[in-house]
This record gives C-alpha cells, structure tokens and sequence, in this order.
C-alpha cells in the first residue's frame, strides 16, 4: 500500500523558511505539527497518511538525530552516519512511491511543518533548496529518500547496504547524470557494484569516478542498459571501468614507469570489451 503525504506549496513554504531560519532548535520543535492549515494532497494515489503514522515517522527520525547529537551538537563524521541511517529509515518506513517522492512539496511540508527542529539542526542557516525542495538532489530529506530508492537491493541481507558504497558527493555525479544513468535502479545499482570492487590505489576518486561515468554516457545514445541482464552489465561496467583506471593510472603523477593496469576483482577488462555492445543491447 502507498501513502500520500500532505504538500506544503510554495506561497505557504516560502513565508515559513524566512521565519525559521532566525529560530533556535528549541523554538522550532515547538513550530512541530502532523498538518498545516495550507497543506494539500494529490487527489489520487493511495492512502492518506494519518496523523498516527507521522508522529511515529517523526519519532523515528529525532531518535536518529539524537544518537548524531542532536539538538546541540553535530560533526562531519556523525552527520554523514545520521544521512545514511535516515536514508534507510524514511525509504522504508514511509511507504512513498517514486511519484510522490518526485513533489518537491512533499518534502517541504517535511522539512517545515513535521520536522523543522531536525532539518535546520542538519543544515543550520541552509540555502533555500535544502529546506523546500526547489532541488531534490539537495533537499535535506528528499535526497536521501532518492539515494535509498536507487540503491535498495531487496534480494541483499542489507538491502541498502549500498548506500556506503559512496559518499555523498560522488553520489551526487550519479544522480547528476539521472536523464541518462541515474535514474534507473538497475544502472545505479550495476554502478555500485562494479566501484566497490575498484582497485583505485594512488588515484583520485572523483576524478576516475567522473572519467567512468563521461564514458557511460558515450554509450547511453546506442545502449539500452535497463534491458541487459544483471550480470552481462556487470561486465559491460567492467570493462568501461578499467579503461578509465587505466587512463588515470597513466596520466597520474603518482604512477611509476610500468603501472598503468587496472586491477578489478574477478572480472578480466580490455578496452575491445569496453566497446563491444551486442545487437539486442542497441537501441
């Protein structure tokens, strides 16, 4: 079953984010409510969901919080633990479809109305984006929700295991690139799998990660990644990801004379591999 969630439109939204902003935690875990006078939902869709369920929601997510220090404390190292939790956290327990999680409203009224004291504890002084949604690749909640729906596995002990794989910069190339590749589950998750089997020693991450994902794109218009089966785009990944290990390997000032092989689990890669794509693979 799914759940609608009420949306906090913009009109209403934006008034409350220039108000909050100048208010201390305390303050704003007073400001908490399960519904607002202006909040609206779609017509159709599934369930509304009670009052009940966002309190419990709510409960969830502070308790997360706390354990990151919350309200009065927070670092880099624990805010990073704190998203990855609640990533899994509100995937699944707020029974959304992507549809839903697509409105930037829903995420406002989140962000404003069930937990602003969380949200600006998060980001204290945030950009308007991380608060009301204008970009979900940046919103404080909605972000997280979509790096949980790429990456959960449900066949996997852990289905979102995954989402440790990357930080969330790196993430964001992904998801940056969703028109093409990461808007899909099956790409996203195909992704993971072959990075974190990457012998990346002496290379720059971001870099080789920007150098594999700019050649999958040159094999997007002519690819149709979501109709290969898993293990066959596995190896298709593979092989376009040891041709970027091996041209940052040649190019790195940290390489010595000899090196310039990728080295990738249990998977053999060569650059005629890289770009061998099957008849039923081409659009």
């Amino acid at each position: 079953m799914s759940f609608l969630y009420p949306r906090l439109l913009a009109e209403q939204a934006k008034p409350l984010f220039e108000e909050y902003r100048h208010l201390s935690a305390a303050e704003l875990a007073g400001k908490m409510a399960v519904s607002h006078d202006s909040a609206v939902y779609v017509a159709t869709g599934g369930d509304r969901v009670s009052a009940a369920q966002l309190k419990e929601l709510r409960a969830g997510v502070v308790d997360l919080a706390k354990d990151a220090g919350f309200p009065d404390d927070s670092d880099r190292a624990r805010n990073a633990d704190f998203d990855l939790r609640l990533a899994a956290l509100l995937h699944a327990e707020m029974g959304m479809v992507p549809a839903e999680a697509a409105s930037r409203d829903v995420w406002a009224f989140l962000a404003l109305v069930l937990l602003p004291d969380v949200a600006f504890w998060r980001y204290p002084q945030p950009p308007k984006d991380r608060v009301l949604g204008t970009d979900l690749t940046r919103h404080v909640f909605g972000r997280l929700w979509w790096r949980a729906q790429l990456v959960r596995s449900s066949d996997d002990p852990e289905p979102y295991g995954a989402l440790r794989i990357l930080g969330e910069a790196a993430f964001d190339q992904i998801y940056a690139r969703r028109a093409a590749l990461g808007g899909s589950p099956h790409m996203v998750r195909a992704i993971l799998r072959v990075w974190q089997d990457l012998d990346l020693t002496g290379l720059n991450e971001r870099d080789t990660l920007r150098d594999f994902l700019k050649r999958l794109l040159r094999l997007a218009p002519f690819v149709l990644f979501d109709g290969i089966e898993e293990q066959a785009l596995d190896q298709e990944l593979r092989a376009v990801a040891a041709d970027s290990v091996d041209a940052q390997r040649q190019s790195s000032t940290l390489a010595s004379p000899g090196e310039g092989q990728s080295t990738i689990k249990a998977a053999p890669a060569n650059s005629a591999h890289s770009r061998r794509v099957t008849a039923q693979q081409v659009v």
